[in-house]
């Protein structure tokens, strides 16, 4: 049963010609797309284009990979999005016995009639628009039993229930699964982005250990060149200032005395030549 309303989804979306493609590929994955062009009997290109249908509304996925053997084309391989699958059964089954459900209320309600030559069904209110003559035939309608055909419906609604059951147990595991796959991908990735921090965090406290060492090896280098410089100029202050005050009143002395007697003989002089 379930199957066969996959079969309908698949036949709604892309054609009677996809409905052999739930045989090939429910529950299994990764389905080369030759293979599936060769069970269908259709060129690759037809197969293709029926796939694309049923991935345009999430119902199959693929992986595709390179051929080297056949000049580098890729080629895709096909799997049945069980998730969507069941999301879009569901809808299905429930649609089933929403229809099935109001045509046993009607029938129990309302009237029928029917051509039992052809089985051909009409309402009451088309019945009596056609003076209760078949239109197509001109035999005359019979009113019919709907007894059987409740029996035959309620039936298909008790089958649909426990179908429904069973695919809202797997519509939950198979979101639990992919809630579960998606946590451990966000899981993944945010270690993933945690270590990629630490790595960039190591590498930038080297690079700022190894600056820190330079800019301590300069400093000391400047202080000793400033230490040695400060000693060598001190000590030639120190001698240099002591010289010179010494010499400067020697030389001072020396020269008043002698221009003193210097000046005193040379007005003796003159005074005795005249």
């Amino acid at each position: 049963m379930q199957e066969k309303l996959l079969k309908e989804i698949v036949v709604d979306v892309a054609g009677e010609n996809a409905e052999m493609i739930v045989d090939l590929l429910h529950k299994k994955k990764n389905v080369n797309e030759f293979l599936i062009a060769k069970k269908l009997d259709l060129t690759i290109n037809q197969t293709r284009n029926i796939l694309y249908k049923l991935g345009d509304v999430g119902l199959v996925s693929f992986i595709r990979k390179k051929d080297s053997k056949k000049g580098g084309w890729y080629t895709y391989f096909w799997t049945l999005n069980s998730g969507k699958a069941i999301d879009l059964l569901k809808e299905k089954v429930l649609e089933k016995l929403d229809k099935f459900e109001k045509d046993i209320d009607s029938r129990k309600k309302e009237r029928f009639y029917y051509n039992p030559n052809v089985g051909i069904e009409y309402s009451e209110d088309q019945a009596l628009e056609s003076d209760f003559i078949d239109p197509e035939t001109g035999t005359v309608l019979e009113l019919k039993d709907n007894s059987e055909s409740v029996q035959n419906l309620e039936e298909e609604v008790k089958v649909l229930k426990e179908m429904l059951e069973k695919v809202e147990v797997q519509f939950e595991e198979i979101h639990k699964k992919e809630e579960q796959s998606k946590q451990r991908k966000i899981k993944l990735e945010a270690k993933l982005k945690a270590e990629e921090r630490e790595k960039r965090r190591k590498k930038l406290a080297k690079i700022r250990a190894k600056e820190k060492g330079k800019k301590e090896k300069g400093k000391k280098g400047k202080v000793k060149k400033k230490v040695k410089g400060k000693g060598k100029k001190k000590v030639k202050k120190k001698v240099k200032s002591k010289g010179k005050k010494k010499v400067k009143k020697k030389t001072v002395k020396k020269t008043v005395k002698k221009t003193v007697k210097k000046t005193v003989k040379k007005g003796k002089s003159s005074k005795k030549r005249r």
